[in-house]
């Protein structure tokens, strides 16, 4: 009998002694959180026209934009907390009663359902760790989590899980949601609005305001109704953002163009043109991930209105434009104004040239209209500067 004992307790502490072990490989194979400290996440490119409006982004698989926590409103910051971690201000990195109260459910359940993940946790999974529901990622998550906090502020880990979090199919970051949904920047989102978005976060597929509205208007109400509770709200705001309408966006077109979300074969032909041109002097890290900005001789009204008119003519059957342009490249026509490219179209033929003369407006008829070859159009033709996001400095070639 006390042989089997001494047996068990040898078997017991070689397994303790294999736990730790584990645990002391996984900590220390563990990522630097003090990269944290410097951390910009992948962002668009966006680019201009002459009077600084917003023509189109071009990324690789994510669109994301990223802000400063300081433009965010207080209620967008009020709504997430609340909506995803009503103790953010107050642990230290891990909920342990929720973690705890996680623990149990699963037991149950028999299977990872619920993860009782705080704002932190989640930033550095988004940032360091892979999606896998396990034990050595969880480890990992508790441990890096509890390092994070030791070395940032509360608003800096704030500002890259707001930059980082997923808000719908590849839409990321609360500054490309409030564009998607609203059709404006994320510092103009009302109560309202943040609410909305605030309650997507658990899952913002499945909670799409453009395809599940009831499903989403009940995620808002909830969040609204816990601001309130927590007296971030008061009466009178929270009856206004109930009754509130939602000015939901419709389609792609609009204050900011998202046809960059329909893939690229949705794209206007002037903007595969400008993405080549770039593409011809910058590497393509430097235009789908650095976040930098391109400002260009282009006229946003008058290149929205001439590709509006070619689909027209398109849909109608006419001869007129290629909203899409092919792999052989069609007839290009640059309209100028001064000397200075103003829009760039794609057409068909000759006839299709005289078509979009006769389109414009006779005060308009000192626009200069010429066929050219896509090798003629020079960078300096039509791209005025293209810098890097927060220092204004030009990106080196990286071809």
């Amino acid at each position: 009998m006390k042989k089997n004992l001494l047996v068990f307790l040898g078997a017991l502490a070689a397994c303790c002694l294999a736990v730790l072990a584990w645990i002391l490989i996984v900590i220390n194979s563990l990522p630097d959180v003090s990269l944290l400290k410097q951390y910009r996440p992948d962002a668009a490119a966006e680019v201009f026209d002459r009077e600084d409006r917003i023509l189109t982004q071009y990324y690789e698989r994510k669109f994301r934009i990223r802000i400063p926590i300081t433009n965010l409103p207080d209620m967008v910051i009020h709504a997430v907390t609340t909506a995803e971690d009503d103790t953010f201000f107050d642990h230290g990195g891990v909920n342990y009663r929720a973690t705890w109260e996680a623990l149990l459910h699963d037991v149950r359940q028999r299977r990872f359902a619920r993860g009782g993940s705080t704002i932190t946790q989640q930033m550095i999974k988004n940032v360091f760790l892979s999606r896998e529901k396990t034990i050595n990622r969880k480890i990992r998550e508790y441990v890096l989590a509890r390092r994070a906090e030791e070395i940032l502020s509360k608003r800096r880990i704030l500002e890259i899980y707001l930059n980082e979090v997923e808000w719908g199919e590849n839409i990321y970051g609360i500054e490309a949601a409030s564009r998607a949904y609203f059709d404006k920047h994320a510092s103009e989102l009302s109560a309202a609005e943040a609410a909305l978005l605030a309650g997507m976060l658990p899952n913002p597929r499945f909670f799409d305001p453009l395809k599940r509205l009831d499903k989403a208007k009940a995620r808002q109400d909830r969040v609204l109704f816990n601001m309130f509770q927590a007296k971030l709200l008061t009466e009178d705001e929270y009856g206004a953002a109930q009754t509130a309408p939602l000015a939901l966006r419709t389609g792609s077109s609009g204050r900011f163009d998202l046809s960059a979300l329909a893939g690229r074969n949705g794209r206007p032909c002037y903007q595969k043109i400008l993405e080549q041109i770039l593409l011809d002097s910058y590497s393509d890290h430097a235009l789908y991930r650095q976040g930098i900005k391109v400002r260009t001789t282009l006229d946003k009204d008058l290149q929205e209105r001439l590709c509006s008119w070619m689909r027209e003519e398109h849909d109608n059957g006419g001869t007129a434009a290629d909203h899409v342009a092919a792999a052989v490249r069609p007839p290009i026509l640059v309209v100028k104004e001064g000397g200075q490219i103003r829009a760039i179209v794609c057409v068909r033929n000759a006839e299709a040239a005289r078509l979009l003369l006769d389109s414009l407006n006779p005060r308009e008829r000192e626009y200069e209209v010429e066929e050219v070859l896509f090798s003629s159009i020079m960078m300096d033709d039509i791209i005025v500067s293209v810098e890097t996001v927060g220092d204004g400095q030009e990106l080196q070639t990286g071809r």
